[in-house]
């Protein structure tokens, strides 16, 4: 028997091309520390790489004056969260946004109400009840260069009677 078990089966004349398990353990170690600092490179490349969020502009059409004014009523806006108002020949737009954490109000016979914690607020967008701290804003309407009618959200407006805008058709 053997003393050791390497010892087992070495023979010392042939060229074995089998790898010892130091030799093994080595290339093991040589290529997690390989990938370990791979994984820290792309992270480091990721990190430099900036992280601009895809905000959409604050200014926006709305479409032609004909058309909008065809249709009387409030009209929900999906991609920019705005009501569109259209009444006499005139038209406002007025934010779907709660002032509360941001959630998206639904309009409802009495106004507006906010699903996620309950604030509601009156038809011109005044806050009634719930944790809402301010009414729902509106946003100033103009004609373009173009003759679309635009949406500039960057430029509010607290009075519901001054939101109106009456286009040119």
């Amino acid at each position: 028997m053997p003393r050791y078990r390497n010892t087992m089966n070495v023979d010392k004349a042939s060229n074995d091309p089998a790898i010892s398990r130091r030799s093994f353990l080595a290339l093991l170690g040589v290529g997690a520390c390989a990938g370990a600092a791979h994984m820290m490179g792309a992270a480091a490349l990721g990190y430099l790489y900036p992280n601009a969020m895809k905000t959409p502009p604050s200014v926006f059409s709305i479409g032609r004056p004909q058309d909008v004014l065809a249709t009387e009523g409030k009209v929900f806006n999906q991609k920019y969260k705005t009501f569109i108002d259209v009444s006499g020949g005139k038209v406002r737009a007025q934010t779907a946004v709660c002032t509360h954490l941001g959630c998206t109000v639904n309009a409802v016979e009495t106004g507006y109400s906010c699903p996620c914690h309950g604030s509601t607020y009156d038809l011109l967008g005044f806050n009634t009840g719930g944790p809402a701290p301010r009414p729902l804003i509106y946003f100033t309407v103009y004609q373009g260069a173009s003759g679309d009618l635009l949406v500039d959200k960057s430029r509010e407006i607290q009075d519901p009677s001054q939101a109106w805008f009456t286009p040119t058709v």
